[in-house]
């Protein structure tokens, strides 16, 4: 059993981190590659943003986040399935973490924040799409056993999965639409699923002088503890690894220049991570890869 530690046990001894390696509590740390803010042109320091962020005790992962402005309305990734290896059981055969590769946004309203993407975390072992966030309750037009049934066991020759967000604001509603697609090998769809999610203007986004959402758009690989119990982030020996490829922003390639803060935690159970260009190694300058197995026992 792990203990427990949030942003709130933590020190002032990595305030003023802007880049770099830092030692959070105990034994977790992990590496911040940028904390900045775009459109001011300003270097932030780590207690302005990201320490308040640090999910000390959910697993080794890692969070890269856009600017927070009105310049953007979507997000998209491709997963090749092929690609994933994951490892959720304990020494006792059991399921104990979940694991998700996902896009989303964080915004001013009730509902600021949402996770969108693909999930392993049933009894069984398979990919599902899945979303998240605080508030929303469930889609608008669908239930959430058809969000379950839209997993790799339904579509067995799927290769790809395509995941893709999208902000909106009419002069009365907020609209969040989450759009998930099976490609089989030659990247033809073979099954789509299309979540809606509307508010009432001002529920979900902020809005600029020219009435567009301001959000952050964000994306992030993890594997947290299925228990849901900050205690149970223990060193078990699972594993992922997994790429997300073709990262866009409104259809533009979504590297480095369109990100302010990236930052890992818990960097001693992460054998290799590559954000776009930000690594030793990049795998391509729109993609992320994390190899991550939790081996160590951090906290």
């Amino acid at each position: 059993m792990s203990h427990v530690y949030t942003p709130k046990d933590l020190d002032n001894s990595i305030d003023n981190i802007y880049q770099g390696p830092y030692h959070a509590i105990d034994k977790v740390g992990g590496y911040i590659y940028l904390s900045r803010d775009l459109p001011s042109g300003r270097a932030v320091p780590m207690k302005d943003h990201i320490k308040c962020m640090l999910e000390l005790c959910a697993g080794a992962h890692y969070y890269a986040q856009s600017p927070y402005t009105d310049h953007y309305t979507d997000s998209q990734a491709l997963i090749d399935l092929n690609e994933l290896k994951i490892r959720r059981i304990n020494i006792q055969g059991e399921p104990c973490r979940n694991a998700y590769i996902c896009l989303g946004y964080m915004s001013g309203g009730k509902y600021w924040h949402m996770d969108t993407g693909l999930a392993n975390n049933c009894e069984e072992d398979f990919w599902r799409a899945f979303w998240w966030g605080s508030h929303y309750g469930k889609p608008d037009n669908c239930t959430e056993d058809e969000v379950r049934a839209f997993n790799t066991k339904n579509y067995p020759n799927a290769r790809y999965f395509r995941n893709t967000f999208r902000a909106e604001g009419t002069d009365t509603e907020d609209i969040v639409t989450c759009i998930y697609e099976f490609l089989d090998a030659d990247k033809n769809e073979i099954g789509t699923l299309k979540l809606e999610f509307k508010r009432a203007k001002g529920e979900i986004f902020v809005r600029s002088e020219r009435g567009r959402p301001i959000l952050r758009f964000v994306r992030f690989m993890s594997m947290v503890p299925r228990s849901g119990k900050l205690s149970d982030d223990d060193a078990d020996e699972t594993y992922l690894i997994a790429t997300m490829r073709d990262l866009r922003i409104d259809g533009k390639p979504w590297t480095e220049d369109y990100l302010d803060y990236v930052w890992s935690v818990q960097g001693a159970n992460i054998i290799d991570l590559q954000i776009s260009n930000l690594g030793n190694h990049p795998v391509a300058p729109d993609a992320d890869y994390i190899n991550l197995i939790h081996r160590y026992q951090l906290n």
